[in-house]
């Protein structure tokens, strides 16, 4: 590679805590006495464990559908007097689910307007860097299949979903006084038909999202192996393509197999055997997705451009434009697995150093994880948060507390040796989940750039 161009935007440049480059600042507020990090804002991986129970509310009208008898015996009273409310408490799991998720879709819309605007602002400009515009295109291409996830997997999921569980529980319910024929018959069609199509439309929407996604990643996977510049991470590569794909494919036709059985249990005792197996692997889905696929990552915005940053300091030849994004990727992994193995003197940190430890903390972009950790992980000692997160002379309730790495240097010293011990806990730690996220989405990134300049 070439020596450093000073023509390169600073977008492409290491950001040091050295005059004239950027520090990191995080906004902290207090909120009915519990701190929340502001900005930089983050995607988060935040899918509810319990809405992977959704699809149990289609069989909490089990008891309603197989013993659809009047007088309604008594044995069947008591199951429909449990799976009513349980069908009914998944609707509030919907709605919960469906809160976090669209605080995600208005963040990945914020950055999108953003992306494209910058996208813009530098096609306009008299020499446009190409290398700029391409990470910009894999932030947009990552960004789409992310709101999709977010429009589809789980705003749908908890309206259809919710909806449909709200019908059910409530149909359910009311079938305990179906000797009553009007009663009898809105039972039967809010616990049936109606109730279970919400089920059945979204498996249908999911289905065709699947097979999108699926497609998608197994595009993906074939373009990564056929670029030799890739080999060193070819392994990480189809791991997590083949990983998505699989997702897509078992979630799609579990999705859509248990919408059908659903309809058929409004008539037919065995829907429910078919749709058994099916509630069974969309909680393994869900599992699989929170544990092995999501990911938290920074949003880029004018307040934070760090997400979009690549660690290069030095021109790009053509054959190396790839080089900023594997760079990033393989330095995430090296650190990854470094923090992995017992701390030990190194050149590059002093372990026993405070100062060391936050400079080599921005260095890699985790201090504002490191900040939202300290504000909110229960292990962090209240004189040390407290410490950290001085709030400013006459602040209000909910008045912003702006931190620096400053901000933390200069707490008082009976606390740094504490403060220093628990850096190093969450660089062994939560630290090492970030370096993981983050080597989520750059596999991603890579694919989506990848997709856009080969056919």
């Amino acid at each position: 590679m070439c020596s450093t161009s000073e023509s390169k935007p600073d977008i492409f440049l290491q950001e040091e805590n050295e005059p004239g480059k950027i520090v990191p600042m995080v906004t902290v507020v207090r909120r009915c006495g519990r701190l929340r990090v502001v900005r930089p804002s983050w995607y988060r991986n935040s899918l509810l464990a319990s809405t992977g129970f959704l699809e149990f509310a289609n069989a909490g009208d089990f008891a309603a559908n197989v013993w659809n008898d009047i007088p309604v015996p008594r044995h069947a009273m008591i199951l429909m007097a449990i799976g009513g409310p349980i069908a009914l408490l998944m609707s509030i799991v919907a709605l919960r689910d469906l809160v976090l998720s669209w605080r995600n879709v208005q963040l990945l819309r914020a950055e999108r307007r953003y992306l494209q605007s910058l996208k813009q602002d530098y096609l306009a400009s008299p020499n446009p860097d190409p290398d700029l515009l391409r990470l910009i295109d894999s932030r947009l291409g990552l960004g789409w299949r992310e709101l999709g996830t977010e429009l589809i997997d789980r705003v749908a999921m908890d309206v259809f979903l919710g909806l449909g569980a709200l019908l059910v529980g409530t149909g359910t319910i009311m079938a305990i006084w179906g000797a009553h024929p009007k009663v009898f018959h809105a039972s039967n069609l809010l616990s049936g038909f109606v109730g279970n199509s919400f089920a059945a439309a979204f498996g249908a929407i999911n289905a065709v999202w699947s097979v999108y996604l699926a497609r998608r990643f197994h595009r993906y996977d074939r373009l990564c192996a056929r670029t030799p510049a890739l080999s060193p991470f070819r392994d990480r590569f189809h791991l997590r393509f083949s990983k998505f794909k699989w997702h897509a494919v078992v979630s799609g036709l579990t999705g859509l197999i248990a919408g059908a059985a659903s309809m058929v249990t409004a008539k037919m005792w065995w829907g429910y055997v078919v749709l058994a197996p099916c509630m069974v692997l969309q909680l393994l889905c869900n599992r699989f997705w929170r544990t092995q696929l999501g990911y938290d990552r920074p949003i880029i915005s004018d307040y934070n451009q760090r997400g979009i940053l690549i660690r290069e300091t030095q021109e790009i030849r053509d054959e190396e434009k790839d080089g900023p994004l594997l760079d990033s990727l393989a330095s995430t992994v090296t650190l990854y697995n470094a923090l992995g193995t017992p701390l030990s003197p190194s050149e590059v940190v002093d372990w026993t150093s405070l100062d060391s430890l936050v400079h080599f903390m921005i260095t890699h972009d985790l201090f504002d994880s490191l900040c939202d950790w300290l504000a909110c992980d229960k292990s962090v000692p209240s004189d040390v948060r407290d410490a950290v997160f001085r709030d400013p002379p006459s602040a209000s309730e909910h008045a912003e507390i702006v931190v620096s790495p400053d901000h933390i240097l200069s707490i008082p010293a009976p606390l740094q040796n504490q403060l220093r011990e628990l850096c190093r806990q969450y660089l062994q730690a939560d630290g090492r989940r970030v370096l993981l996220y983050r080597e989520r989405y750059l596999l991603e990134m890579m694919g989506s750039m990848l997709s856009r300049e080969r056919p």
